[in-house]
């Protein structure tokens, strides 16, 4: 099942794609042996890692043969973003060269909404596990503080337009 929604005349695309257990269990399972509290980028008093992580090959694989299919887009740089006790992002929008969305892919059950904003209005969406968002990478967005000790874990990703044979 996918779902737009049409936020500010802006589409929001918010789907469901499980990935295998033992998968899922290795990026947590990485999380859990590497988190630290630090703050970089929006990411404040949080975990934010840019490189190389277990589970990554597998899940940009799994995640880019979707996006291609389904809507011709191709992950260009990804990281985990994880949120404990009291962790927020900050208000911002994603920039690069050649990007032309943004997203996140949820590895947690409970996440705290996302709240995107534009010219005064408001939208928040209550993801779930294995959920994803794309989003124009331009449209700011930011996740208040967490309330609990589970941590927030998501993938999160700039894209391009990929070519019709890709």
């Amino acid at each position: 099942m996918i779902n737009t929604y049409n936020l500010f005349a802006v589409p929001v695309t918010h789907c469901k794609m499980p990935i295998p257990i033992n998968l899922h269990k290795k990026i947590v399972l990485y999380v859990e042996k590497n988190y630290k509290k630090d703050d970089i980028v929006s990411c404040k008093n949080g975990f934010q890692f840019h490189g190389t992580f277990d589970g990554k090959e597998e899940l940009l694989k799994i995640l880019n043969l979707y996006l291609n299919n389904t809507l011709k887009l191709k992950i260009v740089h990804g990281w985990l973003n994880v949120l404990g006790y009291k962790s927020y992002n900050t208000p911002h929008n994603h920039i690069g060269i050649n990007i032309s969305h943004s997203g996140v892919f949820y590895l947690s059950h409970e996440n705290n909404n996302i709240h995107f904003f534009r010219d005064q209005a408001t939208f928040e969406i209550k993801p779930k596990l294995f959920d994803f968002l794309i989003f124009p990478h331009n449209l700011l967005h930011y996740v208040l503080p967490e309330e609990r000790n589970e941590k927030r874990i998501c993938f999160a990703f700039n894209l391009n337009q990929t070519n019709e044979g890709e």
